[in-house]
């Protein structure tokens, strides 16, 4: 039986570090000390071979385009990123506001309109993970339940480990039972 890809939630900074292939140095101006960029490919990569599908919020279609983008990297250009089979767009919808505007009121300090849709749609979206460089962000893993019940977690992309087979057999018995 064949196991369903992964669903990963990807922010706009997401995006934005690999579409800008960001780097972030240290205070001497020359040592990288984050690779954005590189961080972001393997998980595309996984995504193109169809072990990982990637969950967007439409908002993320603006958000990119709101930033500076290197020379050569125009609208199209984007836009192309955004219109893979392995994209899930999700529209800002009644029940994604709806959920957003909870977790602003549920007291998670910090989170700000956009943040919140980002989460609110990997939550809905049931998301194995949410992917973000957001300082704010990274603070809620483990903090806010997916509409499944289960926590979202939310750390920097990185490619999941697949499950143990035996772990994998036990959740599939769980669920039949």
């Amino acid at each position: 039986m064949a196991t369903s890809p992964k669903r990963i939630a990807w922010d706009s900074c997401s995006w934005i570090a690999h579409i800008q292939q960001e780097k972030i140095f240290g205070a001497d101006g020359k040592t990288v000390i984050e690779n954005r960029g590189a961080m972001c490919r393997p998980v595309l990569e996984a995504a193109e071979k169809g072990l990982l599908e990637i969950v967007v919020s439409a908002l993320s279609l603006v958000e990119v385009l709101s930033r500076d983008r290197p020379a050569g990297i125009g609208d199209q250009k984007v836009r192309d990123y955004f219109d893979n089979e392995y994209i899930l767009l999700v529209s800002i919808d009644k029940q994604v506001g709806d959920c957003a505007r909870q977790l602003m009121l549920s007291g998670h300090a910090g989170l700000k309109p956009p943040d919140a849709i980002h989460v609110a749609t990997a939550c809905i979206a049931n998301a194995d993970e949410l992917h973000t460089f957001d300082d704010r962000l990274l603070a809620l893993d483990g903090k806010i339940d997916k509409l499944d019940g289960t926590r979202l977690v939310i750390k920097k992309p990185a490619v999941p480990a697949p499950p143990a087979p035996l772990l994998d057999e036990i959740e599939r018995g769980r669920r039949r039972g």
